[in-house]
């Protein structure tokens, strides 16, 4: 089976996180986790835990979080799934957008 690489992200990428909603019973298996709109830097990038025979997910790692341990053959770092996180560029493109949006209208010059 290939493994899967990320289509969106390589190391020392700036990304910002989209996601820190996670269940209690995923949570509690981490040290640290990231916080919705914060932006961090990929450390490395990893095939995550999944269920046996099937391949996980394209995981982050990044720097300032570091997790224990998975107990697995492997025993890599938990790592963060690539979904929860946007390239930092890209976020601040659809904030200029989004201001650009907002911003009122000019006032039409009328001639007298």
């Amino acid at each position: 089976m290939p493994v899967k690489r990320s289509k969106m992200f390589t190391v020392g990428d700036r990304v910002v996180c989209i996601d820190d909603k996670f269940i209690q019973a995923i949570a509690k298996l981490y040290t640290a986790l990231p916080v919705e709109g914060v932006t961090y830097v990929i450390r490395d990038l990893v095939i995550g835990q999944h269920q046996p025979g099937s391949q996980g997910d394209v995981c982050v790692l990044l720097i300032g979080l570091v997790n224990p341990k998975a107990n697995s053959k492997a025993a890599l770092e938990r790592g963060f799934s690539e979904t929860r996180f946007r390239p930092l560029e890209e976020i601040r493109a659809k904030n200029k957008e989004s201001r650009h949006e907002r911003a009122p209208k000019p006032p039409e010059l009328v001639e007298a």
